[in-house]
């Protein structure tokens, strides 16, 4: 009978074997295509020309994105203004590169056959596969040719639907020149703001109270089912459109909701002091 150290060692050689048998084995059945030094574009799109984008996950709503007159909306499956960053990430797998590149047969072995998530930009559609075992980057499929990409684009095309809905409460061509509450109204005529009920003011601090409202960004937007306003605050832009807002204090957060895009912004309740207490700030 050998001695145990003899076993135990035998038994790591004999491993060592059948993980080389495995790792040859792998390579024959993929037979990825001959590659050098040098990258492999997925796309020859410029992400300038880009209108549509549509995402469809395996288990969740589709989501549509467009672009009207340069600005992103989203239409599906709801109506709303779209996350910029978002969106800008989502076309960059325009730009995306590969190392490794393989003929699109026998799409189960790239788990391609029930993929996670399809993305069509513009013209082009991207199929995403499953997980490379060895450098944990994803299969993707796109024009007849499989390849390799990093996770990092996938990470946006994984998001909830009410994830690419911009967190900006106001849009950038919303200008307000005037502030209406329950307790005071403020309003900018002739480039200079005025408090009613009278009060001392500081045009600086109005100025800062404006600017508040216009980079406004919630924590996140969700689409409420019920919601119960305890404050109605009505903004008036510089345009001339009127925009009236519900809002509701829930759990440690602030709440408002548009009544134009019936979509809800989720502010901390810092954030919510600064929005609504100019009255109390003094020069």
């Amino acid at each position: 009978m050998a001695p145990p150290q003899a076993m135990n060692s035998r038994l790591w050689v004999n491993l060592a074997l059948a993980l080389a048998v495995v790792a040859l084995a792998w390579l024959v059945f993929f037979k990825p295509e001959p590659t050098d030094s040098s990258k492999h574009k997925l796309s020859s799109l410029a992400p300038a020309s880009i209108n549509e984008i549509t995402i469809t996950p395996a288990q969740r709503p589709r989501v549509v994105l467009e672009k009207h007159s340069g600005n992103w909306m989203v239409t599906e499956p709801y109506a709303a203004r779209a996350d910029a960053a978002r969106v800008e990430s989502l076309l960059g797998l325009l730009t995306a590169e590969s190392g490794q590149r393989f003929a699109a047969q026998d799409l189960a072995r790239f788990e391609l056959d029930h993929p996670l998530a399809r993305v069509k930009i513009g013209a082009q559609e991207f199929t995403f596969g499953g997980v490379h075992p060895l450098t944990n980057q994803l299969y993707v499929l796109t024009q007849g040719v499989v390849y390799l990409i990093s996770p990092v684009y996938f990470v946006d095309v994984a998001k909830q639907p009410t994830d690419y809905a911009s967190k900006q409460l106001l849009d950038a061509a919303e200008n307000p020149v005037a502030f209406e509450f329950a307790t005071f109204k403020l309003t900018r005529t002739d480039g200079k703001w005025q408090r009613e009920p009278a009060d001392i003011l500081s045009q600086d601090d109005a100025n800062k109270f404006a600017d508040e409202w216009r980079h406004a960004q919630a924590l996140a937007v969700s689409q409420p089912h019920a919601f119960k306003a305890t404050e109605h605050i009505t903004l008036r832009f510089a345009s001339g459109k009127t925009l009236k807002l519900q809002t509701a204090q829930q759990d440690q957060e602030w709440v408002v909701l548009r009544e134009d895009e019936k979509f809800a912004y989720h502010f901390t309740l810092d954030a919510a002091r600064r929005l609504r207490e100019f009255n109390k700030q003094k020069p």
